[in-house]
C-alpha cells in the first residue's frame, strides 16, 4: 500500500471548500439573528393604530351570517390592510414634519397620561365597534332566515383573526429582513446602483419559490387530488337508474361509470310519473334526463355529440320542452331547476348536460375559465344542429339554463341579447356571477333609475331581472313591466347573494347596489370601505350555497315559478291564488323526493 501526501491543488481545494461552508454557515446565522431581530422589532405606532381602526371596520355588516373563519379572514386581512396604511401615512407624516422643520415634544408627565387615555380609547372603541358587530350579525341571521350563531363563533373568530394578522406582520418583516441580507451578502460585490435591484429579484424569486410549494404543491394539488376522489367515488345510495330515460341505464349509451359522481346524482334523482300525476292533477310521462362526461379519451366537442347520440335514443325530440343545463364545476346542476320543468311540463320534457371539469366552481374559474364557456357554446351548437334536421313540427322547445358557474359558461353562448331571443325559447339563469360578460351587456341597458339589484331591462318585454317570484309580475318597486313577449329570459338574483355581487372592483370602487341600499335581505347599516368590503364578500361566498332557500346563492323553490312564467304558464290575475297553491303542491312534492331540500 502507497502513501503520498497531498497535492497543492489539491489542498487549495479543501481550504476553498472549507472556506465555502464557513461562509454558508456564517451567512446563515447572520440571516437568522437578522430576521429574528426583526421579527421582534416593536411594532409602528402608525400600523397599530391603522391595524386597530381596520378592525374596527371589519366587524360591520356585510350580505351573510358570518361564521368564525369568516370572522377571521375579514379581521385578519383588514388588519394586514390597516397597519400596511397606517405605517406608510405615519412614515408620510414623520417625513412632512421634517420637511417643514416641525417638532413635536411631548412632557414625560403628560406622555405618560396621553399613553393611558389612548389606551383607554382604542379599549373602548374596540369593544363597542365588537359588540356592536355582533348585534349587526344577529340582523342579518333573521333577514336571511338563519340561527344566529352563538358568541363563541365571535370570539374564536376575533382571536384567530388577530393571530393571523400578527403571522402575516412576521411573514413580511422575515421577507424584509430577507432582502435586507441579500444586500448586505451583494454590497461587497456589485455597485450600489446594481445591489438593490438584484436583492429584489433574488428576494421575489425566494418568496415565490416558498408559495409555488406552499400553495400549488400542497393546497392546490390536494384540491385536486380530492375532486377527482369525489368524481370517481360510485355510492351505493346513488342506484343506477333503471330506466332506458336516463343515461347510465338500460340501452344507454354512456356507461354509469362515466358519468361522474354528479352525473350519476343527476340521472338516479328526480320524480317518477305516478308522483307528477298525482302532484299536478293529468296523466304524466317519464322525463327524459341525459348526460355525458368528458374523458381523457374524448374532447369536449365529442362529449357534446355524445348528449345529441343520447337524446336521439331516447326520443327527445318527440317531447314539448328539451332544456340545456350548463352545470357549475364539478358538473352538479339544480335539482329544483330540473325538477320544475319536469312537474310543471307533466313529464313532457328532457333535460340534457354536459360534464366538462371536476373541479370545485372556484378552482375552475381559477385554472380553467374557457372551459364552461365551450361546453355551453359546443353543447347549444350541437343540438341546434341536429334540431335542424327534423321536421319544424317535430323540433321540441328549446330552452337553456345553469346556475353560478353553469350560468357564466350557458351566457358564453350567446355574443349578444338579440342572438340569445334568435337562438331559443326561453333561459333561466341563477346566481350569475358579475363578471359574465353578458349579464354586464344587459345591465348596460338598463333603465336609469331602476335598482342595481333588479334592473329593468326594455321594460321587461323579454329580459327580467327577479329577486323574488313577484318581481316576475311586476318590478321591484311594484311599478308595471310592459306584456311580457316570448322568448323569455330570467336573471334570478338575490340581494344576499354574494357571488352575484362580487367584483375585483370592490377593492377601490363603491358598488351601485351598496350606493342604493336596495336589498330586502340586506342590512342597510351595510357599507363600503376600499379593501375591507372586498374580503368582506369574499368570505360570505364558499358557505353562501347554505344559505336558507330564497337567500344567499340558494335558489329552490322560487324555481317552480320562475319557470312557469318562462314556460309561458300565464293566468289571469284572479286566478294567482289557485296558481300559487298549484305551485307549493310541487314544492312539496319536490321536497318529498329530495329530503335535503
Amino acid at each position: 500500500m502507497r502513501f503520498g501526501l497531498p497535492s497543492p491543488l489539491s489542498a487549495l481545494s479543501s481550504v476553498a471548500g472549507g472556506a465555502a461552508t464557513f461562509l454558508r454557515r456564517t451567512s446563515r446565522r447572520a440571516g437568522q439573528r437578522a430576521r429574528r431581530s426583526a421579527i421582534a422589532m416593536p411594532l409602528d405606532t402608525g400600523g397599530f393604530l391603522g391595524a386597530s381602526a381596520a378592525a374596527w371596520i371589519s366587524t360591520s355588516p356585510s350580505l351573510l351570517p358570518r361564521t368564525w373563519w369568516m370572522w377571521a379572514v375579514n379581521i385578519g386581512l383588514s388588519e394586514v390592510y390597516g397597519y400596511a396604511t397606517g405605517t406608510l401615512a405615519g412614515r408620510l407624516v414623520r417625513r412632512t414634519m421634517r420637511a417643514v422643520g416641525l417638532e413635536v415634544d411631548i412632557a414625560p408627565d403628560h406622555r405618560r397620561r396621553a399613553r393611558w387615555a389612548g389606551a383607554a380609547a382604542l379599549v373602548a372603541i374596540s369593544a363597542h365597534s365588537w359588540v356592536r358587530g355582533v348585534l349587526r350579525q344577529r340582523e342579518i341571521s333573521h333577514l336571511v332566515q338563519q340561527e344566529p350563531k352563538n358568541l363563541a363563533t365571535h370570539v374564536v373568530g376575533t382571536a384567530g383573526g388577530i393571530g393571523f394578522s400578527l403571522a402575516a406582520l412576521v411573514a413580511t418583516r422575515a421577507t424584509i429582513a430577507t432582502a435586507d441580507l441579500y444586500r448586505a451578502l451583494l454590497r461587497p460585490y456589485l455597485p450600489a446602483r446594481v445591489v438593490g435591484a438584484v436583492s429584489l429579484v433574488l428576494t421575489g424569486a425566494t418568496v415565490v419559490v416558498v408559495a409555488d410549494r406552499l400553495i400549488r404543491g400542497r393546497v392546490l394539488e390536494a384540491m385536486i387530488e380530492r375532486a377527482d376522489a369525489a368524481n370517481r367515488l360510485i355510492s351505493p345510495d346513488v342506484p343506477r337508474p333503471t330506466s332506458p330515460l336516463r343515461s347510465g341505464g338500460p340501452e344507454s349509451l354512456e356507461t354509469w361509470q362515466s358519468l361522474g359522481a354528479p352525473g350519476r346524482k343527476i340521472v338516479a334523482a328526480g320524480a317518477d310519473p305516478e308522483l307528477i300525476a298525482r302532484t299536478v292533477g293529468r296523466p304524466a310521462l317519464e322525463p327524459i334526463r341525459v348526460y355525458a362526461a368528458k374523458s381523457s379519451s374524448r374532447s369536449l366537442e365529442e362529449t357534446a355529440d355524445a348528449v345529441v347520440a343520447e337524446l336521439d335514443r331516447t326520443g327527445a325530440w318527440d317531447r314539448e320542452a328539451l332544456v340545456l343545463f350548463t352545470g357549475t364545476g364539478t358538473g352538479w346542476l339544480q335539482e329544483w331547476s330540473l325538477s320544475a320543468i319536469e312537474f310543471l311540463t307533466a313529464g313532457n320534457c328532457a333535460t340534457a348536460s354536459i360534464q366538462y371539469s371536476y373541479y370545485p366552481s372556484p378552482l375552475s374559474y381559477l385554472v380553467d375559465r374557457r372551459s364552461p364557456q365551450l361546453a355551453g357554446k359546443l353543447l347549444l351548437r350541437a343540438v341546434k344542429r341536429r334540431m335542424a334536421q327534423l321536421p319544424e313540427d317535430r323540433r321540441p322547445r328549446l330552452y337553456v339554463a345553469g346556475e353560478s358557474l353553469g350560468a357564466f359558461g350557458g351566457n358564453a353562448a350567446f355574443r349578444d341579447v338579440p342572438e340569445m331571443l334568435r337562438s331559443v325559447d326561453g333561459a333561466v339563469w341563477t346566481g350569475t356571477p358579475r363578471f359574465t360578460p353578458l349579464w354586464e351587456q344587459i345591465v348596460a341597458r338598463s333603465r336609469p333609475g331602476s335598482p342595481a339589484v333588479a334592473p329593468i331591462i326594455d321594460d321587461g318585454r323579454h329580459i327580467r331581472m327577479v329577486t323574488r317570484p313577484r318581481d316576475l309580475h311586476r318590478d321591484y318597486w311594484g311599478g308595471m313591466y310592459a306584456p311580457w313577449e316570448h322568448p323569455r329570459v330570467v336573471y334570478a338574483q338575490h340581494p344576499s347573494d354574494p357571488v352575484v355581487w362580487f367584483d375585483p372592483s370592490l377593492l377601490w370602487r363603491e358598488p351601485t347596489w351598496l350606493q342604493e341600499r336596495a336589498g330586502h335581505d340586506v342590512t342597510p347599516a351595510m357599507r363600503w370601505f376600499p379593501w375591507i368590503t372586498f374580503w368582506q364578500i369574499a368570505a360570505d361566498m364558499p358557505l353562501s350555497i347554505r344559505a336558507a332557500g330564497g337567500h344567499g346563492h340558494s335558489y329552490h323553490q322560487e324555481m317552480v315559478p320562475i319557470w312557469a312564467a318562462v314556460l309561458g304558464q300565464d293566468v289571469p290575475e284572479a286566478e294567482r291564488d289557485a296558481q300559487r297553491r298549484h305551485h307549493r303542491a310541487i314544492v312539496a312534492a319536490i321536497r318529498e323526493i329530495n329530503p335535503g331540500a
